[in-house]
């Protein structure tokens, strides 16, 4: 999914049965479980782990998923399911070459609507944004799908139409049954999330607590609550919430937050335990040749270590996996902390060129701009910035 879409937004894919989470999302795990024998029962099997992954919202889970589809595949006369999970799951960990022989392996599911939203979203990965617009509208003219509505709503936020998105929100949360509370409560956080990102913090926890209200425990709300708690500078409170979340599954971006929440508060040496251990978490997945935190590295090493010449090798990585707004404005921001002005200039006005309209994106760039010596230039940016966010200097999490 692009940005922050979640793996429950495929249709085909939905956990229909919130009890379920209840016999498959215990401590433990996932490769450790009895695989089932019986055919008929293994893509049943599959999909469970995967849905134990996503609800602790666990990557190194959707790595093990990974591999039991591998196995699983073979066993099956007609694994299209399994083929359109194993494209899921690779592009949640950004292995986006193993998303399109996964699309391809059957032609039914590269044509179905399913297949044509991942590839759509592949398309924003690659900073082909018009053509993904078009790919998600032309899925929306035959089917009306919550899945599709959501992604049409990601790329409105993103692209400065946070009214129109929140109205496409809203539409896919019509088109869910009673059944579906998890995903009910996914399309609550983006509306709060499209709330919090123009500092409207009072109707973003109003959404936040609707999807707490909806699907009790689920780590994404518990996120985004303490983000909103740490923007208002409740530090403790928020915390707590995310030492909640990472004791089920490791997470090194969320140390990285704790440490920084630490570091606001004060507390030095609790700061910096948890911010070891998010590097030392970031750099054990980069050694098992994983790809999925080396934006992450790109932020630790421009925003914590104020290292600005690693932010740029790893920044650059992850530009050359996908070229899109994101990469481009990280690699400007790495190239700034590097004392690079008018490379971190040049790659800034690539990341502006995409028409993507945040607050976050036009702070950076007057920052950028300002050290250029384009105070004129910056000014308007970091104006445009205020207008959209008036609290886009706040505590935010690096998703």
């Amino acid at each position: 999914m692009v940005g922050r879409l979640d793996g429950s937004s495929l249709g085909g894919l939905r956990d229909r049965d919130p009890a379920n989470r209840a016999g498959y999302c215990q401590a433990g795990g996932i490769e450790a479980q009895n695989e089932p024998a019986g055919t008929e029962r293994v893509t049943r099997y599959v999909y469970r782990l995967y849905q134990r992954a996503s609800l602790a919202g666990d990557p190194t889970g959707l790595g093990a998923v990974a591999r039991a589809i591998d196995r699983a595949i073979p066993f099956l006369v007609h694994p299209g399911d399994l083929y359109l999970l194993k494209a899921n799951v690779a592009f949640k960990l950004h292995q986006f070459a193993n998303v399109q022989s996964a699309l391809r392996a059957v032609p039914s599911v590269y044509h179905s609507n399913e297949g044509r939203l991942i590839r759509a979203d592949l398309d924003f990965q690659f900073g082909r944004y018009r053509t993904a617009k078009n790919g998600y509208c032309a899925v929306l003219k035959t089917e009306r799908s919550w899945g599709a509505l959501a992604r049409l709503a990601h790329f409105c936020g993103k692209m400065g139409d946070p009214a129109g998105a929140d109205e496409l929100y809203e539409e896919a949360q019509d088109d869910l049954t009673a059944k579906e509370m998890r995903a009910f409560a996914w399309l609550e956080v983006q509306r709060g999330f499209l709330d919090f990102a123009r500092g409207r913090y009072r109707q973003a926890r109003s959404h936040y607590d609707r999807a707490d209200a909806a699907y009790p425990g689920y780590w994404l709300v518990d996120e985004h609550v303490a983000e909103l708690l740490a923007a208002q500078d409740r530090y403790a409170d928020a915390i707590a919430i995310l030492e909640r979340v990472v004791s089920a599954a490791h997470r090194p971006e969320l140390e990285q937050a704790i440490g920084e929440l630490y570091q606001l508060a004060g507390q030095d040496a609790r700061a910096r335990h948890h911010i070891q251990k998010a590097l030392a978490g970031y750099l054990e997945s980069a050694r098992r040749d994983e790809v999925h935190y080396w934006h992450h590295l790109a932020d630790y090493y421009a925003d914590v270590a104020k290292d600005g010449s690693q932010a740029v090798v790893w920044a650059r990585r992850d530009l050359q996996l996908r070229a899109n707004f994101s990469t481009q404005a990280a690699l400007a921001w790495a190239s700034y902390r590097d004392g690079r002005c008018e490379e971190a200039r040049d790659w800034i006005d690539r990341a502006l060129s995409s028409g993507v309209a945040t607050a976050h994106l036009f702070s950076q760039a007057g920052r950028i701009y300002a050290a250029a010596g384009l105070e004129a230039e910056a000014r308007d940016l970091l104006d445009r910035a205020m207008i959209l966010n008036p609290m886009v200097d706040k505590f935010h999490l690096h998703h």
